[in-house]
């Protein structure tokens, strides 16, 4: 799972761009990385979580090649959008892509207290 770093410039940019003030937009970021830090002894759940520093403009969860995307307006909080389920077709361009994207996000992306995350595992 990608999230936005808490200590990028990015994030209080977001937190302007939603009328929320950077300590609580902030504090939300921690709070989900705490509690996803949670299920870390989850006997039966694999879960990796890296942060990046790019401007918000979709939201990608990706559960082995199945990605869901919702998208970021400069002036909406990313929970209003829809969130649409692409899965790899033949001529799946659209899921290509967007795992392009993913990928190239998660290599540059670092493990929260840590360096950067380098290949996806």
């Amino acid at each position: 799972m990608l999230l936005l770093d808490p200590d990028e410039p990015t994030a209080a940019v977001r937190a302007g761009e939603i009328a929320e003030s950077v300590e609580s937009f902030v504090a939300g970021i921690r709070l989900s990385l705490a509690r996803l830090a949670e299920l870390d002894a989850h006997p039966h759940l694999r879960l990796e979580v890296r942060l990046y520093g790019d401007l918000p403009t979709w939201r990608m969860v990706a559960f082995d090649e199945t990605l869901y995307l919702s998208a970021f307006g400069a002036a909406q909080e990313g929970h209003r959008s829809g969130v649409y389920k692409l899965t790899a077709a033949a001529d799946g361009m659209l899921h290509a892509g967007f795992r392009r994207y993913y990928d190239d996000m998660w290599r540059r992306s670092r493990r929260p207290g840590g360096a950067a995350a380098g290949d996806r595992g």
